[in-house]
């Protein structure tokens, strides 16, 4: 395996690793938008700049392949100047929507800009203006205004999905993401475009505008809508549940794992948790009357209850199945 050694520490990666994911295995993460490792090199936001010793300019580390006795720099004076200025050119023409933009808190663009930008603006003329809150499907929004044209979005349905709903559009600052005539974008993974979106282009119209990021608490859990059991995180709204229609669970985001479902999940898990905050939930005690189910007071319920339990031995266990049980959960159930 080549060994190479990055911002003076040494290490060996298998053959064909770009820097970008070598860089990675040390703890060192070199700026990227276009690079995804699901998805084919693009090279197109050119954030990625490295030196590289007895190389006269600076590489894209997404597009470089380790060799042996490469010697990689990722934060020499000309890398860093040129992060900043290829950050000022994604900017020049990106609107200041962050204060209303769903990305906010979670945009690479915000992140990249306090980390590699900070620079004094030089872009005086009228920003270039393009289509806002285009509908592309049933769950997905465009802001062609804050599209950077990293390309993750139209690679991925080339090459994930493989039906080929997006393209690039037009030329030069007029470029512009979009549907090629009579297409929408309602593929059963098109969600996942959102979350590879690196800025605030693609939002999801079930979490648009319903609660700020950092309202949000974020727990590791499986997917219980088949029998794949893809990893998840669900984030939930705990201080400002107004802001979410009620709800708790505000949206599913896939969690990687490589044996099952590496960075995706499809649609139908994605938006299957509705019956979480469901109203067909039950809000308030309840009895049988027949075929009647009735209302009742906390305080008639309670010794209701405990009188039924009383019925039982301390070592008795009841448990109320339910199709949307996970598969582990009903497994265990007929242990």
């Amino acid at each position: 395996m080549p060994k190479l050694t990055i911002d003076g520490q040494p290490l060996e990666v298998p053959p064909g690793t770009n820097l970008i994911e070598a860089a990675r295995r040390i703890g060192i993460e070199i700026p990227h938008y276009c690079y995804h490792p699901a998805l084919s090199i693009a090279g197109q936001c050119r954030l990625c700049v490295i030196d590289i010793e007895k190389v006269p300019r600076p590489q894209v580390a997404c597009n470089t392949v380790v060799a042996e006795g490469m010697v990689v720099h990722t934060e020499t004076e000309r890398v860093l100047e040129t992060r900043k200025s290829i950050m000022e050119f994604h900017l020049i023409n990106h609107p200041l929507d962050c204060p209303v933009c769903d990305q906010a808190g979670e945009c690479w663009l915000q992140i990249y800009y306090m980390k590699h930008g900070l620079y004094d603006p030089r872009m005086v003329d009228e920003k270039v203006h393009k289509p806002k809150a285009v509908p592309l499907g049933p769950h997905v929004m465009l802001d062609a205004e804050r599209c950077i044209l990293c390309s993750r979005c139209v690679r991925f349905c080339d090459e994930v999905t493989g039906t080929s709903e997006l393209g690039i559009f037009h030329r030069g600052d007029r470029s512009e993401i979009g549907l090629f005539p009579g297409q929408e974008l309602a593929n059963k993974y098109s969600g996942n475009v959102v979350d590879i979106c690196p800025v605030g282009a693609l939002t999801d119209r079930d979490f648009r505008f319903q609660v700020r990021v950092w309202y949000l608490d974020t727990q590791k859990s499986i997917c219980p809508g088949c029998a794949r059991g893809c990893n998840i995180e669900v984030h939930v709204s705990r201080r400002r549940v107004h802001h979410a229609e009620g709800r708790r669970v505000v949206r599913l985001k896939p969690r990687f794992n490589e044996a099952v479902n590496k960075w995706w999940i499809c649609d139908a898990g994605r938006y299957g948790s509705a019956f979480v905050d469901g109203d067909t939930r039950l809000q308030a005690p309840a009895r049988r009357d027949g075929e009647k189910t009735l209302e009742v007071a906390w305080t008639e319920m309670i010794p209701l209850a405990a009188g039924r339990l009383r019925g039982y031995r301390a070592d008795e266990i009841g448990i109320l199945a339910s199709p949307k049980l996970s598969n582990e959960d009903l497994f265990l159930l007929r242990r």
